[in-house]
């Protein structure tokens, strides 16, 4: 899909911009599996550049774990809310932001029962998380309504919660999610007193959205905002760098 004119993106931020960023179809594009995604290779220079612009001002807020993501963006110096915000490092910028209170994970039995259940159905796949796991049927759309169904019987009564994503069901901890995450860290340097923007294009990121507001930035949705996906975000973000200040050292932390 060609990429959208310049002129028809949001406008830029400026440099008292902090940015929270979804990973999964607003970075990079939606794979079949979770593990066969691309990372364009441009992808973590870019963020390194502009989290040295912006004081370490960046985080990636996403439903992956932390070391998955980790490994996926070839771990920048920014900032990591992870399984949906429910873990957070902040040490790839030398921020002292202290962990939010750690949740406790399933049961191991839920995790015997979901194998046992996605064994059963071929074409259906099991992600475990620390605090949660999720039934991915992108292959198998179908299964959606019984996979869900599944999930929502098990956390009846408990304090986990089934969240819907694309072509996904996640059962996760209740409390956690990326609006949380969004707020905790604005709430701390080096994204205490600047403007947030968060970029995300699934249900669970609109509340990450919504938390950018409330602190009196902004939220945008792909493809609402950004109509050619994940291409059209990384052409934002590389003009918004080429519109910011060089950076006159590293961000506290880098290397």
């Amino acid at each position: 899909m060609p990429q959208t004119a310049s002129s028809d993106l949001p406008p830029l931020p400026g440099a008292r911009a902090a940015l929270f960023l979804d990973f999964d179809g607003t970075l990079i594009d939606i794979a079949p599996r979770p593990d066969a995604v691309v990372v364009p290779p441009d992808l973590p220079p870019l963020l390194a550049r502009l989290s040295a612009q912006l004081g370490g001002a960046v985080a990636i807020v996403t439903g992956r774990g932390l070391d998955v993501a980790r490994g996926l963006t070839g771990n920048p110096p920014v900032g990591f809310a992870c399984e949906h915000g429910t873990v957070i490092d902040a040490s790839g910028i030398g921020a002292a932001i202290p962990p939010l209170p750690e949740p406790s994970g399933p049961p191991e039995g839920w995790r015997e029962a979901a194998a046992e259940f996605v064994a059963d159905r071929p074409g259906m796949l099991l992600e475990h998380k620390n605090y949660g796991f999720v039934l991915h049927f992108r292959a198998v759309p179908e299964r959606g309504e019984e996979a869900t169904a599944f999930l929502k019987r098990m956390v009846e009564g408990t304090h986990f919660q089934v969240i819907p994503a694309h072509a996904a069901a996640e059962l996760r901890p209740k409390g956690s999610d990326k609006g949380v995450a969004t707020d905790w860290l604005m709430r701390h340097p080096p994204f205490a007193g600047r403007i947030p923007v968060f970029i995300g294009d699934d249900v669970t990121d609109e509340d990450g959205m919504r938390a950018a507001r409330a602190h009196g930035g902004e939220g945008y949705r792909v493809p609402e905002r950004f109509p050619a996906g994940p291409a059209d975000v990384r052409a934002w973000l590389r003009r918004l760098a080429e519109s910011l200040p060089a950076a006159s050292q590293p961000a506290e932390g880098a290397a």
